[in-house]
């Protein structure tokens, strides 16, 4: 569209609000923009953000055409002044004043930071049937989609003047501090890809132990084992076991946070050759959340998913929780902002066709979802330890499920439940557009039968009952999609 440079009429500081990565890499951008003498128009891939004297409108919706875009919120911004245009580009815009900067991102993400205290007031345009909340962070959907309003939670705090949720005109109305920043993005950012909803099917996985006699630690599964996979098979995710280096004697396998330092590398440089031989794809274990914990350094972790890239041509990563709170004080951090910044540069390093799966479940937390951070990745995996006892609960439908939300693929990781639902649970699946994952696994605290390690390639009659209704409704989709596309020929 254009070069940033040419759009800068002064050398302001909005460092604020820039970040790394890039959205245009997953087919989300900056699409249109209006300025005159500090009033501005963005649109972007799924929505709009008009500004006019101290009034920030937030319009929600897919398609290029203004009206196809919902009012969703009205922010009023106590004090604020006029903006100038400090950077834009197909991935952003950023925006200076006196006393705020703002970035507006084409994911659909708006990152407001204040240089001094402020009032900042939501006022709603939609009635949400889910409303997560967890102190002043809001999370509202509705069956068109929505908004997320995610106040940093550890800069420099903020005082909730007053929520009042449960209506059309609700209201979310902040004090907040200078240096104090806010995450706000409507949904869904970018339309949902059927195809690659119809090939992604996931392996899950991880290699040899070394127990027994004559095993290494680091075996992979053989060429044959993987060929037969690929029948069925389009991404290999290995987890950690069997993988890493165990840089401490005394344990069995690696700890998650790393470093992840690829044991056997004969051996794992062959399953990606085998792999892709076969048009799959390999996406080794990683997880910020522990390695934060351990090393307290995300350029570190960043660092280290670069450098599999190097070595290895891995086609993404299986990234098991980013930043957020856990149930011990030490763990409380937290970093929505950080989080989104990171699967922005995850996305941007192994490009539209790498494959980035996200396990963020945060154990039912009425804002775990972040649809901003989903709407980068291939799948996301929720639900683990969440019990339910209906499809109908908000934690379903509107945490697990990701269509018309994110638009990534929803894989669910179910909680407890009667073993007796599991076809209706896949039913149900299937009806929210969500995805199954199948794994093929190795004893880990003892040697294999046979001392031999085989991974099994035969698919058990769950996965085969889920399988043969997903062909249904592939092939139900592609008639339809013939029906439309003769309808607009005629």
């Amino acid at each position: 569209m254009w070069g940033c440079c040419a759009l800068c009429s002064a050398d302001y500081d909005v460092a604020s609000v820039s970040f790394r990565g890039d959205c245009t890499t997953f087919g989300m951008r900056i699409e249109r923009t209006y300025f005159d003498n500090g009033v501005f128009s963005i649109v972007t891939t799924g929505a709009r953000f008009e500004y006019v004297a101290g009034e920030l409108k937030i319009y929600q919706g897919l398609g290029d055409e203004i009206d196809t875009k919902r009012l969703i919120a009205i922010i009023s911004i106590e004090g604020a002044t006029k903006f100038d245009r400090a950077e834009a580009n197909d991935d952003r815009v950023l925006l200076h004043s006196e006393n705020l900067n703002i970035g507006i991102y084409g994911d659909s993400t708006c990152i407001l930071a204040l240089k001094e205290k402020m009032n900042v007031k939501f006022t709603g345009s939609f009635k949400p049937d889910y409303e997560g909340r967890y102190k002043g962070e809001l999370l509202l959907i509705d069956d068109s989609g929505g908004m997320e309003i995610y106040p940093q939670r550890y800069e420099t705090g903020y005082e909730i003047k007053k929520i009042e949720l449960g209506k059309k005109d609700w209201t979310a109305e902040y004090v907040l501090n200078a240096n104090e920043r806010v995450m706000i993005a409507a949904f869904p950012s970018r339309p949902f890809d059927w195809e690659e909803s119809f090939n992604s099917n996931i392996v899950i996985t991880y290699g040899g132990m070394g127990l027994g006699t004559g095993n290494t630690y680091g075996q992979m599964p053989s060429d044959y084992e993987i060929r037969q996979w690929s029948r069925k098979f389009d991404i290999i995710v290995m987890f950690y076991q069997g993988l890493y280096k165990n840089v401490k004697p005394s344990r069995q396998y690696p700890y998650p946070a790393g470093p992840y330092t690829i044991a056997n590398e004969p051996e794992f440089r062959r399953l990606v050759k085998i792999a892709h031989e076969c048009g799959m794809k390999v996406a080794p274990y990683c997880s910020l959340f522990y390695h934060y914990q351990k090393f307290k350094d995300v350029e570190s972790f960043y660092n280290q998913i670069k450098e599999l890239r190097r070595k290895y041509q891995i086609d993404g990563v299986y990234v098991d929780g980013l930043m957020f709170d856990g149930k011990f004080k030490i763990w409380r951090i937290d970093d929505k902002i950080s989080n989104w910044e990171m699967i922005r540069r995850l996305r941007h390093l192994f490009g539209a066709d790498g494959v980035i799966v996200l396990h963020d479940t945060q154990l039912g937390s009425p804002v775990g979802t972040v649809p901003n951070i989903d709407s980068y990745c291939t799948a996301t995996l929720n639900g683990e330890g969440v019990p339910f006892e209906s499809f109908e609960e908000p934690y379903v439908k509107y945490q697990v499920r990701k269509y018309g939300i994110s638009n990534t693929i929803g894989l669910w990781k179910k909680g407890r439940h009667p073993s007796s639902l599991d076809k209706y649970i896949i039913d149900a699946e299937l009806e929210m557009n969500c995805r199954k994952t199948w794994g093929s696994y190795v004893p880990i605290k003892e040697p294999p039968p046979n001392n031999k390690y085989t991974w099994r390639t035969n698919i058990d009659g769950g996965y085969y009952y889920y399988r043969r209704r997903l062909a249904q409704l592939r092939d139900i989709y592609h008639k339809q999609k013939v029906w439309r596309t003769s309808d607009k020929e005629r």
